[in-house]
Order: structure tokens, then C-alpha cells, then sequence
């Protein structure tokens, strides 16, 4: 509802009133006549109440300023939440990129692993083969050295005589072929 036409139509009309209200109260002074003095003088009251209750009432209802108040804040929780949104937008791209770094990063790490794992092999087995021809030579060098020809072992052999076809065995030294008895 637009109040603004009618408190400027109240106006006018306390605006008549006050003006017909002071030529009343006027004429009934100058001619001595007390009610129209008294009417004028309630004319006067009734427009300074009505001007009274405008003005109360344009105080009131006027919102104007918690209106401007309400668009400031209005315009500043959109540059907030516009500010939020961008910020947010810029948080996910750098998220974004930085996921996209560490993954190179771990890509690049683990080519790099890679060779130098294959670099560690390729270095191991070299070595690997310089130790076993190193090895190769000592022995061959060592055999052909005499280090590990064969020594006799001493032991304790008995020799035993070989049998004459003309001897016969002895019965007296004939072994006896019951259990539990050992011989020589």
C-alpha cells in the first residue's frame, strides 16, 4: 500500500482545517460570540491531532532507512557469497593442480626408482661376473699351483699277505660261526 499520497491529502486537509479553524476563533473574539471561538479552537485541535497522528504515523511506517540498511546487507552478503564461490572455485583449481604435480612427481620418482634399479642391477651382475672370473682364475691358478692336488692321506693300512695255493687254512684258527663272538 502506498501511504505517502494519503498523508499528503491528511496534510491538506489539516492544513483547511487549522486555516478555517483561526478565522472562527477570530470572529467569535471580535464578536464576542463564545462557541464559535470554542468551534474554531477545537478546529485547530482536531488539525494539529491529525497532524500530530501523520506525523506519528509516517514515523512509523517509514521504512526507508531499514530499507537501505536491508539492501546494504543484501548487497553484501552477495559480494560474500560471490566472494566465497570465487575463492572456493580457485581452492579446487589449485587442489586440482597440485594433485596433478604429485602425481608427476610420483611418476618422475618412479622412473627414477626404476632406473636406477636396472642401473644397480646392470652393476651387481658386472661385479657379480668380475668376482666369479676373479674367482676362476685364483682356482685355476691354485690347481695349477699345486694348492689342491691331492695329498695321500696317512692311515693306518693293514697288509694283508696273500694267500699261498699251497697253505690250507689252519683248523685251529678256523672262526667259529656262533653268535656273539668276535675274532681277529
Amino acid at each position: 500500500m502506498d501511504f505517502t499520497g494519503g498523508s499528503r491529502a491528511t496534510n491538506v486537509a489539516a492544513a483547511v482545517a487549522m486555516l478555517g479553524g483561526l478565522p472562527a476563533i477570530l470572529y467569535g473574539i471580535l464578536h464576542n460570540d463564545t462557541a464559535r471561538s470554542i468551534g474554531g479552537a477545537c478546529l485547530i485541535m482536531t488539525a494539529l491531532v491529525l497532524n500530530a497522528l501523520v506525523a506519528i504515523r509516517r514515523w512509523i511506517v517509514d521504512t526507508s532507512h531499514e530499507r537501505r540498511a536491508l539492501a546494504d546487507a543484501q548487497r553484501q552478503a552477495s559480494e560474500a557469497h560471490h566472494r566465497y564461490i570465487a575463492s572456493q572455485a580457485a581452492l579446487e583449481n589449485e587442489q586440482a593442480r597440485l594433485n596433478r604435480d604429485m602425481a608427476g612427481e610420483r611418476q618422475r620418482i618412479a622412473a627414477q626408482l626404476i632406473a636406477e634399479r636396472e642401473a644397480m642391477l646392470v652393476e651387481f651382475e658386472e661385479r657379480k661376473a668380475e668376482l666369479v672370473a676373479e674367482t676362476m682364475e685364483t682356482t685355476f691358478l691354485m690347481i695349477k699351483g699345486g694348492k689342491f692336488a691331492p695329498e695321500p692321506e696317512p692311515g693306518n693300512l693293514i697288509q694283508f699277505p696273500e694267500k699261498l695255493p699251497t697253505q690250507a687254512p689252519s683248523p685251529s684258527r678256523e672262526r667259529s660261526r656262533e653268535h656273539g663272538v668276535v675274532g681277529p
